[in-house]
């Protein structure tokens, strides 16, 4: 095995393209969903539809691992031609992750030596499961945007990409959904680009208003464009059936139900006589009830007369 400090680089090639685990699961399982033709999914709106394919099939940034950045190196201790492989670490995101920001870490799951550092004659070594957490911590964080103080669980690569944007509005604004990696980033981000684009910022400041507007002019979008941006694809399908409920697409079962009552309704306001009420009750009388066919006519009760 070559060491990496005994690499020297042969060729300006970047290495094999390669399509991980996770990339490869959410493909299958996005495939599995559109192609059916009926499916609500295709009615969702096309800017949407677009930003979610982009962010699906977008590269997540390496964070616990460093890629090589080209193909083939020469050995200089070994005299050997070594070919680089981009064996990414996917770290693993737990609910927790959604209720503040990660800054993309994740729990690791590895092994570890038992006894690193005792002989082996001495005492046997064994290689241990080991998980590895980030380490977090409770901060204040102000939005200049959304002009509020919000306390949230971060990491410190989150701090230091906060810095390294000038601020949490263009953290949140600069980077994509899949790097975020949290429910909570994407309703922030979301909220931030709604205030932008319904002019609910400083509404008592103009000047400061239009400063903001100004600095943040790049990721100013529609309204209604600005509403879809960070919802995951269940719950972009629940909010397009919210919406076409209220527009008056209902589902036939429900519809056929309101016709039926709204039918009853007219029914019983104009007077007209119940269903039950058009059975011949004459009729009815001709055949013995079970206490005649069991005890005879006599012994069947009879009506009370004053």
């Amino acid at each position: 095995m070559s060491l990496l400090k005994n690499l020297v680089d042969l060729t300006t090639l970047p290495p094999k393209a390669r399509v991980t685990w996770d990339k490869a699961r959410r493909i299958l399982r996005n495939r599995e969903i559109w192609a059916d033709p009926t499916s609500v999914v295709h009615r969702l709106p096309v800017f949407y539809q677009e930003r979610y394919w982009k962010e699906l099939l977008r590269d997540a940034t390496p964070v616990h691992y460093r890629p090589p950045t080209v193909r083939f190196q020469w050995d200089s201790e070994r005299l050997v031609q070594v070919e680089r492989e981009d064996y990414p670490i996917i770290p693993i995101f737990p609910p927790e992750a959604d209720q503040g920001l990660w800054g993309g870490e994740g729990v690791l799951k590895g092994y570890r030596k038992s006894r690193d550092f005792v002989k082996k004659k001495i005492l046997p070594n064994y290689w241990l499961p080991t998980l590895w957490f980030p380490c977090l911590k409770d901060v204040v964080l102000y939005s200049e945007v959304l002009n509020k103080h919000m306390r949230m669980r971060v990491t410190e690569r989150t701090m230091r990409l906060i810095d390294d944007h000038f601020g949490l509005d263009l953290y949140l604004l600069e980077t994509a959904d899949i790097d975020l990696r949290s429910k909570l980033g994407c309703k922030l981000k979301r909220e931030i680009l709604m205030a932008l684009a319904n002019q609910w910022h400083y509404p008592e400041d103009e000047e400061r208003r239009e400063w903001m507007n100004e600095k943040y002019a790049r990721f100013i979008l529609p309204p209604e464009e600005a509403e879809w941006v960070g919802l995951e694809l269940n719950e972009a399908c629940k909010k397009l059936q919210d919406l076409e409920e209220k527009a008056g697409k209902m589902p036939l079962k429900v519809q056929f139900e309101r016709e039926l009552v709204e039918q009853l309704r007219r029914k019983r306001d104009s007077g007209l006589p119940d269903a039950a009420d058009d059975v011949d009750t004459a009729s009815a009388e001709k055949y013995p009830s079970f206490v005649e066919k069991l005890f005879g006519e006599s012994k069947t009760p009879k009506k009370y007369q004053p």
